[in-house]
């Protein structure tokens, strides 16, 4: 990394050189590689940038700078990188920065110009276009997820929006990471890293049907359409076709649709929670996702409703069952319906995706075992022959390692699918056979449980079945999905499932999570506390063990005055309300900081008032949507309000602590600024927050309580913005210092008053008082009695 030449205008305001050139290094040695990851942990991140300083290739020094060259180019390809700054007049990116990457070996270089508002934007834009530019060209760029961009240009834009997205996501902040996913995937819509990872983070934030659609659309990323993917999934065991060795002609396909297809399994898995929100129609950022996914579901899955629906006698078994499963997913629970029949609905809509589940869990077994045997040894013997070839030429790479091992797949397999479907079976007829229907499609014998039944030493049998496989207690997947096994074991309703035997059930649930967080592992940091303590459904009649599971939680990840109360039942819904509440609450603060900022302006031009008041509309009506209820699962809402709070207010955003706030991260109650809300409580006080901010022709309630109800706080604001744009028309081009004083100290009353209500400090009355004193702007004069009006 050489030092930057300075280019500029004179005269332009810039720190040192030498500054800006450290700057530029530590962002490029601070550069990380997140590996993607469907697992429930962390990938550790991963360095691939060294810098080795400055290298002058002076003639008249040859003798003491080859020697350097030399020893930088053995093991490793050498770049060098030198830069030129640079300034224009035009609005808003007046600097710039114009970057040279030089390859010392074989020659080559490539440059870029890069603007920005500010210095440190433009290091920032330079930082990723350089790891862009490098990253195709180094072996990182074999490794996932950028194996299709090996040779190729990468879009710095993708390689930020991926970055940006898994950095977010480590912090906390979902709805952030949401997007900036959906901005990677938009850029690179053939990656199915991209796609396992979007889905990973919906299914996070409780968006399990959107999970769904996400896993289902992208599973076709490995060439098989839907009838294909259907024809393999469920082929008999004693069918010769080719189609069950297609991953050996395909064998990369086989490594970047596992994640995938092993999310899909698991979404589906957990079917009590989907099929609750299938059937309801939640869990979906649109209404539409349901409908739209079903003919994907019936053409993959029709063997599942086969036995559900005898209807349609004149047809074969295939179109009988492809209605069935059809009229099955398109019932949905309405305004008046029966409590047992919707239930029983939900059951069936349950089955289907625990039949689908099962299957899917086979066949990645099936081609686990198909790749163990064919398909790794020759990658690796390939990659260790590299190994021993000249490095300073040639550079090694020997893959990316398998996330999901042999025997977590045997686990999954052999007792953690077939026991959830003994459960959504006898859930749905008692009497039954859950495995009846599997005769003519699949195999698998010795999957049989009795959900009824159900004891420890069969589990543990059939878990020690599993263990045959080598390396067993280093396996710490195999591990965490045997806790879950055992957990969900303890809601079976055996006769003999007494206290004891619960507890004995809960006593080896956690013993396998010890040894999940606590064994050495290479590619994985820790198992995510949140998703274990918070957000798996298989866990989660294990967090009502407060003595076993909470004394494990405070020895695996200490923290101070943990908090381990089981979520509510509908635990997606109340963490999205619980998100909302707290970012209304750190937007309050954030406004009022701003507005208190703009009042101590002597003045201010007509057009920058006006944005403010532009500004100011815009966010409240955001805040309104976030308080309505019927868009709680509109994450793109919080992230437009994030985006507006931050581009008009950015000085005060990053100044505020706690702002945009994570979600769900903290079991300490101090998180949560002193106060400690119900879901429902929260609820409520959301819906007094929407109903304060309409008309007062719909809450005719409200009106005896203040005279000042008629105004809502963006309609103030849209008033404000046409006596502006008036008065701009008429010439006027200031307002007096005395005007934006008051017109600000009103605004940041207001946004104290609902910081306060929301804090638990203040009352809505006061909020809706201070929404009622914000001055509205007048060009006329106006009478001395009238103190609303405020004459420009």
């Amino acid at each position: 990394m050489q030092q930057l030449e300075d280019a500029t205008r004179p005269g332009t305001v810039k720190p040192s050189d030498t500054d800006l050139t450290a700057k530029l290094r530590r962002r490029l040695s601070e550069s990380s590689m997140y590996p993607p990851t469907t697992l429930p942990a962390q990938a550790p991140v991963e360095g691939f940038l060294e810098l080795l300083g400055d290298v002058e290739l002076d003639p008249k020094k040859l003798g003491s700078t080859l020697p350097k060259v030399l020893s930088r180019l053995r093991p490793k390809l050498a770049y060098r990188v030198s830069g030129i700054l640079q300034s224009r007049d035009a609005v808003p990116d007046p600097y710039g920065m114009t970057i040279t990457v030089t390859a010392f070996l074989f020659g080559g270089s490539r440059a870029m110009t890069v603007w920005g508002r500010d210095w440190d934007e433009v290091i920032g834009k330079a930082g990723i276009w350089i790891v862009s530019t490098l990253l195709p060209v180094t072996r990182a760029g074999r490794l996932p997820p950028w194996r299709h961009w090996w040779g190729r240009e990468l879009k710095p834009e993708l390689y930020q929006a991926y970055q940006r997205a898994t950095e977010l996501g480590r912090a906390g902040r979902h709805h952030e990471a949401l997007e900036q996913y959906f901005k990677a995937v938009q850029l690179d819509p053939t990656n199915p890293y991209l796609r396992a990872e979007l889905a990973e983070m919906q299914e996070k934030m409780g968006f399990h049907v959107d999970a769904l659609n996400t896993t289902q659309r992208a599973l076709t990323l490995d060439g098989q359409t839907a009838c294909a993917y259907r024809k393999r999934l469920w082929q008999h065991r004693l069918n010769p076709h080719g189609r069950r060795l297609r991953y050996l002609w395909h064998p990369r396909r086989y490594r970047e649709v596992l994640g995938l297809r092993y999310r899909n399994s698991i979404i589906l898995g957990a079917a009590e929670v989907t099929a609750k929100q299938w059937y309801a129609r939640e869990g979906a950022h649109s209404r539409m996702t349901h409908e739209q996914l079903i003919p994907i579901l019936v053409e993959r899955y029709w063997p599942t409703a086969v036995g559900l629906d005898v209807t349609g006698n004149g047809r074969n078994t295939r179109e009988r069952a492809k209605d069935a499963l059809g009229r099955i997913l398109r019932k949905q629970r309405s305004a008046a319906y029966d409590f047992h029949w919707a239930k029983k609905e939900e059951r069936t809509v349950r089955l289907i995706f625990q039949r689908a589940a099962v299957q899917e869990t086979n066949r990645l077994a099936a081609d686990d075992m198909w790749a163990r045997l064919l398909l790794y040894w020759p990658s690796a013997l390939w990659s260790w022959t590299r190994f021993f070839w000249p490095s300073a030429y040639v550079q090694t790479f020997r893959g990316a390692v398998q996330p999901v091992t042999r025997r977590a797949f045997l686990t999954n397999r052999g007792v953690w699918a077939p026991l959830r479907l003994a459960w959504a079976s006898w859930d749905y007829d008692a009497d039954a056979s859950p495995f009846k229907w599997r005769s003519r499609y699949t195999w698998r014998w010795r999957s049989l449980i009795a959900w009824p039944r159900l004891h420890v030493w069969s589990l543990r049998l059939r878990l020690a079945w599993t263990r045959r496989w080598p390396t067993f207690h280093r396996d710490w997947l195999a591990h965490y999905n045997a806790a879950c096994v055992y957990a969900i074991a303890m809601r079976a309703p055996s006769p003999a499932q007494s206290a004891g035997q619960r507890k004995e059930f809960a006593q080896r649930a956690i013993d396998h999570l010890e040894k999940a967080v606590l064994v050495p592992r290479r590619a994985f940091a820790t198992v995510e506390r949140t998703w274990m303590t918070k957000e798996d459904p298989d866990l989660k009649v294990l967090w009502d063990q407060e003595e076993l599971f909470g004394d494990f939680i405070r020895t695996a990840y200490p923290s101070p005055e943990p908090s381990l109360l089981p979520p509510a039942d509908n635990y997606a819904d109340g963490q999205l309300r619980e998100y909302d509440y707290r970012l209304l609450e750190a937007v309050a603060r954030v406004m009022e900081q701003v507005w208190q900022t703009r009042g101590e302006n002597a003045g201010v031009d007509i057009h920058t008032a006006a944005s403010w008041l532009r500004a100011e509309s815009q966010i409240w009506e955001s805040v309104h949507e976030i308080a309505d209820t019927e868009r709680k699962y509109r994450w793109q809402d919080r992230v437009n309000l994030i985006h507006r709070i931050r581009t008009n207010c950015h000085t005060a955003s990053t100044c505020t602590p706690g702002f945009p706030p994570e979600m769900g991260l903290d079991d300490d109650p101090a998180a949560a600024d002193g106060h400690d809300l119900s879901c429902q409580r929260i609820e409520e006080r959301l819906n007094d927050l929407r109903r304060s901010m309409e008309p007062a022709i719909t809450r005719e309630n409200l009106v005896r309580d203040t005279p000042f109800c008629n105004d809502t706080p963006y309609s103030n604001s849209e008033e404000g913005q046409r006596v502006l744009r008036d008065a701009v028309a008429d010439g006027l081009t200031w307002l007096s210092a005395k005007t934006v004083r008051k017109l600000s100290v009103r605004y940041a009353a207001t946004w104290q008053r609902l910081g306060d209500w929301l804090e638990l400090r203040g009352t809505q009355k006061s909020f809706r008082q201070a929404v009622g004193s914000v001055p509205q702007l007048a060009r006329r004069p106006v009478p001395k009695t009238d103190n609303r009006k405020l004459p420009i």
